[in-house]
């Protein structure tokens, strides 16, 4: 009899958890959360357009200053095609004219887009990058540049590194998910922002002499839009020491002989009891690009 109860009791006791489960209080803190897939952000079909403000980050003059160069370009839906995996994809194709839209569209590029169930990836002068990953939320992460050959990391060796090695160990992370955003004075209303590196070493104004490099690179989405804004920076500050107008001064000698050309003017002047001297130029350079894309308008 007294195992009889207790069974009773267990059941009982089951019996009542079921039911406020089932109370609309447990029914909301289940139905609360919808995930958001990333295909929302990055609608596309034949014929969509998104046209932009494109500001160009171009260095000049012994790439020792920072140009500005702005256009107008429309990123169109161009054809249904299929991607390299056989995957059905769609291909982008950008025109570009002067800032003020005043001279005639010409073809600039294409790029590819493939939309897959939980990822949206997107293909630019042959560099894969996954731009989107579902589901959409905020502090959500992923490594959106994995498809891209870097040459870093723990196995690579300095002479196995690639162009692209400030590309690596890149997190994707949402931010500000369905929260509005202006961009050309309009309010968009549903965006997700993508943060995906902000990243410096060195100051060139500080330390003058010295490396510095810097990469900044972020994304905002509007829901069944697309891109809406995108603002990329990277470059590296390098220094590189040069000898000219090498002296050699030899004991007995009144004046300081210029060193001929083509020959090594320590050695030169050490076999004549002497040693060199030189001028030195420390010229400084930057490598890198920008490029900062702003929405105008959208079909």
């Amino acid at each position: 009899m007294v195992i009889m109860t207790i069974n009773r009791t267990y059941l009982l006791l089951i019996t009542v958890l079921l039911a406020i489960c089932t109370l609309p209080f447990c029914k909301k803190q289940t139905d609360n959360y919808q995930a958001i897939p990333a295909a929302d952000y990055y609608p596309l079909q034949v014929g969509k357009y998104i046209q932009y403000r494109l500001d160009s980050v171009v260095f000049t003059n012994f790439d020792q200053m920072r140009e500005v160069h702005s256009y107008q370009v429309k990123d169109i839906v161009d054809a249904e095609i299929t991607d390299n995996p056989g995957r059905p994809a769609f291909r982008i194709r950008r025109m570009i004219r002067d800032a003020a839209g005043t001279t005639a569209w010409q073809d600039n590029a294409s790029f590819m887009v493939t939309v897959l169930p939980n990822s949206v990836e997107y293909v630019a002068d042959n560099l894969r990058f996954i731009k989107l990953v579902s589901p959409v939320r905020n502090d959500y992460y992923w490594p959106g540049n994995s498809y891209i050959f870097t040459g870093s990391g723990e196995n690579s060796s300095s002479s196995s590194e690639s162009e692209y090695a400030y590309m690596y160990d890149w997190n994707y992370t949402y931010a500000n998910v369905g929260q509005p955003y202006t961009v050309n004075n309009t309010v968009i209303d549903n965006t997700v922002t993508v943060l995906q590196q902000d990243q410096s070493t060195g100051d060139p104004q500080l330390y003058p002499t010295s490396y510095a490099d810097s990469t900044y690179s972020i994304e905002i989405y509007g829901k069944n839009i697309g891109l809406i804004y995108k603002d990329f920076l990277h470059w590296e500050y390098l220094i590189q020491l040069t000898l000219q107008n090498c002296r050699m001064i030899i004991p007995g000698e009144p004046a300081p002989s210029p060193c001929p050309a083509n020959l090594d003017c320590d050695s030169l002047a050490a076999a004549k009891g002497g040693y060199a001297i030189c001028d030195t130029l420390a010229p400084y350079s930057y490598n890198g690009y920008g490029i900062k894309l702003t929405m105008l308008e959208h079909n």
